[in-house]
């Protein structure tokens, strides 16, 4: 493997933190003061309570909701422990509500070698407004293919090339030098496995494991260092954007590389 790509994409009112806000959502109903804590002290605000993933003080934006999920499936799969490189872009092009979060975010990433893995590049992007038949996969590339992982299904593709078996085509001493049979790429083989009939999914897979790691007093695969490692570099992806400069992270000591 030498790249892997992720992408997540939102096209609906719901999947753009536009959360319905009560009717009577007042100071008498909310503890606005408890839930500033420490932030800057402004008047109430219901936008900023009950969606209060569009703003810096209290979220972190698209990176932190949906980056960290391709970074913890990536880390699971290749068994990564994080970027040492984190570069991110992207702006507020649609949801312009007086949110301050971006609503597309591209994010690219650089991969040390480690025992487990060589050295790859990462890029992860996040669209709150896609209009195309887009939906979410990670895609991981390698020389010879590559393997996209989807929610119930992942799709294993190699490319079959057959060039020319020697260079004698070029020869001066033929009456066309030119005249040779061109081989084509042929399209690329997909194998696709898929879940069986009756799969309940990722989402119950996931609070299967956590309930039987709490009945049965096991440690859970994707602990909370795991947590951190696929958190680090999602919110270091806001400090990149708003920064407008490249992290530097070191992924097994877990600090900021000044």
């Amino acid at each position: 493997m030498n790249y892997a790509e992720g992408f997540w994409a939102r096209n609906s009112p719901g999947g753009a933190w536009q959360y319905e806000i009560p009717a009577d959502a007042s100071e008498k109903t909310v503890d606005w003061k408890r839930f500033l804590k420490n932030y800057p002290d402004r008047a109430f605000d219901a936008k900023r309570f009950f969606r209060w993933r569009c703003y810096k003080d209290y979220g972190t934006g698209v990176s932190g909701d949906l980056f960290v999920h391709l970074f913890s499936s990536l880390h699971f799969i290749v068994s990564a422990v994080g970027p040492e490189k984190i570069m991110a872009t992207g702006g507020l092009r649609f949801w312009k509500d007086g949110r301050e979060v971006p609503d597309v975010l591209l994010g690219m990433f650089d991969y040390p070698q480690a025992e487990k893995h060589p050295a790859f590049n990462l890029s992860l992007r996040v669209d709150f407004v896609d209009g195309t038949a887009d939906n979410t996969y990670l895609r991981l590339v390698g020389n010879e293919g590559s393997m996209i992982v989807e929610w119930d299904k992942v799709t294993l593709t190699k490319n079959k090339t057959y060039p020319p078996s020697d260079d004698s085509y070029i020869s001066r001493d033929k009456p066309d030098p030119w005249a040779y049979d061109r081989k084509k790429i042929l399209d690329p083989e997909a194998i696709v496995f898929k879940a069986e009939d009756g799969y309940k999914g990722a989402h119950f897979d996931h609070h299967h494991n956590w309930a039987l790691s709490i009945r049965r007093g096991k440690p859970v695969i994707e602990d909370a260092l795991f947590g951190y490692r696929a958190a680090a570099p999602a919110l270091l992806c806001n400090d990149s954007y708003f920064k407008e400069k490249t992290i530097k992270w070191d992924p097994a000591k877990l600090k900021l590389i000044s």
